[in-house]
């Protein structure tokens, strides 16, 4: 694992801690703000420290470079999957008392909402997709590292989703569980259930992160040069 992977996971291991610790305060809104920053910070230093491979001379691309060919399907389906989950568990059950224990110690606690939770998602999604857009029409570039970044960034976007998807999907989980309290105990597992999966999916995205984009599956540069060697064939 290199330096650039090492900054990575450590953002997001930061952030998800930071945003486990918010939750149990009054800063609850802040919660999915700080996870974003600090993954988002990890990923910049990550591409600091890497650094940027230089470009041949005369070893431009003769074809046009569609943002489709570069982003990993299983990063952007990973993606709509998740955020899917997402609206449907909170469509569905009832939004649980925030889990900062102001009930228990006051009887009463200020409303709790997702609102910054998807204002932030958001964002995220924008901003990765401006941040790939860039990347693929950079003119002057390593194929190589341009597959690598957009897989890469699109890679850490997912895992932002996967690991909001678990911590939601436990949390009402954790809510259905108590039939004390007017609970479903078995939707409570079925929650469960999907917060096993978020956390299986985080490990996935997770692993592409400390790997630093590189595509196993793909030889480097193998695809292009036969698109390039078909583009200049009379």
């Amino acid at each position: 694992m290199d330096g650039g992977a090492r900054w990575r996971l450590a953002g997001l291991a930061i952030g998800a801690g930071l945003a486990f610790a918010l939750t149990r305060t009054y800063l609850f809104d802040f919660a999915a703000p700080a996870l974003a920053l600090s993954l988002a910070l990890g990923m910049l230093v990550g591409g600091a420290v890497t650094g940027r491979p230089a470009h041949p001379p005369g070893a431009a691309s003769l074809r046009p470079r569609r943002v489709q060919e570069y982003v990993p399907a299983g990063a952007w389906i990973g993606t709509l999957a998740l955020s899917a989950g997402l609206s449907a568990i909170a469509t569905a059950y009832r939004m649980p008392e925030r889990p900062d224990h102001e009930v228990r110690y006051f009887g009463v606690a200020a409303p709790v909402s997702l609102d910054s939770t998807r204002a932030t998602l958001a964002v995220a999604v924008l901003l990765t997709a401006l941040t790939i857009w860039v990347t693929v029409r950079s003119p002057r570039a390593d194929d190589a590292w341009r597959r690598a970044t957009v897989r890469l960034v699109a890679n850490a976007c997912a895992a932002l989703f996967a690991l909001v998807f678990t911590a939601v999907a436990f949390w009402y989980a954790d809510e259905q569980l108590d039939w004390r309290a007017g609970g479903s105990p078995p939707w409570g597992f079925v929650l469960a259930g999907l917060g096993g999966l978020g956390l299986a999916s985080l490990a996935h995205y997770g692993g592409v992160l400390a790997t630093g984009g590189t595509d196993p599956t793909r030889p480097s540069g193998e695809a292009d040069r036969e698109a390039d060697a078909a583009a200049v064939e009379p």
